[in-house]
């Protein structure tokens, strides 16, 4: 799977970025976040945008107990979009 950057440029599907993101939003274990991008990466999509990818993640962490660091992750996408249109 191939993912379509904000620029329009295309790289490959990288499990860790979204681990990693999840871990700037707040606590969640391992194997939970290792579980979240594995999942999303069983997309059988050809290409799939950030933002799908962000939502995606969004709606994971919303049905677990996990629904604070759901919100800062939110709140964190907020921020980086108003920092981009600056």
């Amino acid at each position: 799977m191939q993912v379509v950057k904000r620029d329009g440029r295309v790289e490959p599907f990288n499990e860790q970025k979204i681990v990693d993101a999840i871990s700037k939003a707040g606590f969640v274990p391992e194997d939970l976040r290792t579980r979240i991008a594995t999942e999303i990466g069983k997309n059988s999509a050809e290409q799939i945008s950030v933002e799908e990818i962000q939502d995606e993640v969004e709606r994971k962490l919303m049905a677990t107990s996990y629904k604070g660091v759901a919100k800062e992750y939110v709140r964190y996408r907020y921020r980086r979009e108003l920092i981009r249109e600056n």
